[in-house]
């Protein structure tokens, strides 16, 4: 059983950790990584490097590459991979506010708008069939609400919406 995690410092470097605690380092070019994800098939890595492209970049642990997934203007961050590992859902604002957007995971095509929101939102998870992404939204009167999109239809219901600040659905 190994995590993923990133080594502090500046550039940051990508590592397995087991375990005891011992980090065996991935072989990618040192950056500022944060928010690893392991894709659900345990094949690629997406990763947010901080650095002057504010981009998701994708790294093959078979192949031992990484490549450039996202490039449009403003930040790409925040990612959740699809369960069959074939798309990412993630948040941009290549829109001006940071919202949600789905792209293969293969870098293939535009990356799709899911929502159009004043809101700042986050995605936090998407259901074991596919159907479901979980998100956090950051509503001006009730702060961070975890919300539910239904992929086809697009129609988002609020999960957990009240005074507080609740994240981090699964």
């Amino acid at each position: 059983a190994y995590v993923l995690g990133t080594v502090e410092g500046t550039p940051r470097t990508l590592v397995w950790v087991d375990r005891q605690g011992r980090e065996t380092p991935i072989p990618a070019p040192p950056r500022p990584y944060l928010l690893p994800a392991l894709s659900p098939d345990g094949t690629r890595v997406v990763v947010f490097a901080n650095d002057q492209e504010r981009d998701l970049w994708l790294w093959d642990l078979r192949r031992t590459t990484l490549t450039r997934l996202t490039s449009a203007s403003g930040v790409d961050v925040v990612q959740v991979w699809t369960p069959d590992s074939r798309r990412l859902i993630f948040t941009s604002e290549r829109a001006g506010v940071r919202n949600l957007f789905r792209q293969a995971a293969d870098g293939a095509g535009e990356a799709e708008p899911l929502t159009e929101s004043p809101n700042t939102q986050y995605p936090t998870s998407v259901s074991p069939d596919g159907r479901t992404l979980i998100f956090v939204d950051e509503f001006p009167a009730t702060t961070n609400d975890v919300m539910m999109m239904e992929l086809d239809s697009r129609v988002v219901t609020p999960l957990v919406q009240s005074p507080f600040s609740e994240r981090n659905g699964t």
